[in-house]
Formats: C-alpha cells, sequence, structure tokens
C-alpha cells in the first residue's frame, strides 16, 4: 500500500506529456478559394504555399469543404500556391497575400495555471487515499 502515492504521483506526471495547449486568436487572413471550371469546389485536396524566394513551403495542408485555403502571412508580399487532386487536376501560381493586422488580433483565453492544476489533482488523489483510509479503518473495528 505505500507505493500507491507513488504510482498516483508517477501517473500524473505521465499525463501531462500528452498535453495539448490551444490558442485562439483573430487577425487578417488571406482566403482562397479554389474551385474547378465546373464551379464545384475544389475540396480536400492538397496544396503548398511557398514564400517568396524559399523551396521549402511555409504552409501544407487540404483545402476546407469549400476549397478554401486560409494563410496568415507575416508580411505582404508573393507566395506561390501548388494545388493538386489525385485525378491530375491542379494548379501553380503565384498570388499577393495580405499581412496579417496584429491591431485585430484578441488575447486568448486565460488558462488555468499549471501549479493551480497539479495542486488540485494531487489534493484529489490524497482526499480519496484519506477517505479509502477512513473507510478500511472503520471495518478492522
Amino acid at each position: 500500500m505505500r507505493w500507491l502515492p507513488l504510482l498516483a504521483l508517477f501517473a500524473a506526471t505521465a499525463a501531462s506529456a500528452h498535453e495539448i495547449r490551444l490558442d485562439v486568436s483573430g487577425s487578417s487572413a488571406t482566403v482562397i478559394t479554389l474551385h474547378y471550371a465546373d464551379g464545384q469546389p475544389f475540396a480536400f485536396e492538397a496544396y503548398e504555399l511557398y514564400p517568396a524566394g524559399s523551396e521549402t513551403p511555409g504552409q501544407v495542408g487540404r483545402t476546407d469543404g469549400r476549397g478554401r485555403i486560409a494563410l496568415l502571412a507575416d508580411a505582404a508580399g508573393e507566395w506561390r500556391l501548388k494545388a493538386w487532386s489525385d485525378d491530375g487536376h491542379g494548379v501553380d501560381r503565384k498570388l499577393t497575400a495580405l499581412a496579417g493586422d496584429p491591431a485585430t488580433a484578441t488575447a486568448p483565453a486565460a488558462e488555468t495555471p499549471r501549479a493551480a492544476l497539479w495542486l488540485g489533482g494531487l489534493g484529489t488523489i490524497f482526499g480519496l487515499f484519506g477517505l479509502l483510509q477512513l473507510y478500511l479503518g472503520r471495518k478492522k473495528r
């Protein structure tokens, strides 16, 4: 029974390795919409965006269900778009991106400090362990 608190502490440490943090902010983006000649959206197809003069893509992904790509550029300038589908359709074009406007960005929602989460979790574990000990202690009498 003495190893139980140590095991609980180890489990809490391992759980933090799987944490994903999320920040949401608003800013101006360049929205690129792709569609086939018949008007159907170029939906869920692969693309790469290259900043001017770079051989490494600055953004890769898939278009959304409406054939849109959102590009949040650090500065206004030229980008090269390569988009393709498995059936051979595609585009390779240069475009001018708008710069993101930091003045319109919103601050991310306040998060609970990590120390408070740790203390709350440890308090819960030790509280439950104490209740278990009280319950087992009454049974022995």
